[in-house]
């Protein structure tokens, strides 16, 4: 999402493009596979009430794809650039992110109906029936958001390679590299993650104390980009004050 810091950058690109178009109706597209649903318009009150089960698994999935699609819609504002590798590493994201809605909804409608009892379920996902069924998902949603983050690195670092061309501020490029540690430390969060989900069942012999806590543990790594997040960009913020007025 844009804040206060993103005033540091200029918009370079004032029209959308015909990539743009396409990124931004796949986007659209990737939404409508998440969307509240029971397979079919709902034909009764109770069907209604059944799919608005849910809303609380589309709200969350909808967010993260509009923060995903806001973080490309502003490195195409501020950098400009479709050349071969800025088009192909925007197309490499739609295709991620049209595969990683399945997991995304699946995980986060697992997490809904495990902490309402099977209240906000509205019956499109199945619970999940074994800690291996559980590792799976955590392990395919971690490989989509390390991969999604691996491709904005490498669109931010593009730019950043690209600095004198299309001439960024010492200000601009600060502000580039913060994100480049942003979208690395989510990178590396979602391989924590990975790694958390993938010793599991090892983890539930050794401390079963934690009862069913162990199960969240890889899902709750992803809460440290909060924190992490907030920390890169005042350092960020820090750093531009320093810069010399007016750059």
């Amino acid at each position: 999402m844009a804040n206060a810091l993103d005033n540091v950058m200029r918009i370079r690109r004032q029209q959308p493009t015909r990539l743009e178009g396409f990124v931004d109706a796949s986007f659209a597209f990737a939404v409508t596979l998440v969307v509240i649903s029971i397979g079919h318009v709902p034909a009764s009150v109770d069907e209604m009430l059944t799919a608005l089960r849910g809303m609380p698994t589309f709200a969350v999935s909808f967010l993260l794809i509009a923060r995903i699609w806001l973080s490309h819609r502003e490195w195409g504002r501020f950098y400009d650039l479709e050349d071969a590798a800025g088009v192909g590493l925007s197309l490499l994201l739609v295709f991620i992110v049209l595969v990683y809605v399945y997991p995304l909804r699946m995980l986060f409608a697992q997490m809904f109906m495990g902490f309402s009892g099977g209240g906000l379920g509205d019956g499109s996902v199945k619970p999940l029936a074994t800690i291996e069924e559980l590792r799976a998902a955590y392990l395919v949603f971690g490989l989509g958001f390390a991969s999604l983050s691996i491709v904005f690195v490498l669109l931010f670092r593009h730019a950043l390679r690209h600095a004198d061309a299309i001439g960024l501020a010492p200000a601009e490029r600060t502000y580039t590299r913060t994100k480049i540690g942003i979208w690395s430390t989510q990178a590396a969060l979602a391989l924590a993650s990975i790694a958390l989900a993938g010793c599991l069942p090892a983890l539930v012999r050794a401390l079963p104390g934690l009862g069913a806590g162990i199960f969240a543990a890889p899902g709750l790594v992803y809460a440290a980009n909060i924190f992490l997040s907030r920390m890169q960009r005042a350092r960020c913020r820090r750093a531009i004050a320093a810069l010399p007025a007016g750059q």
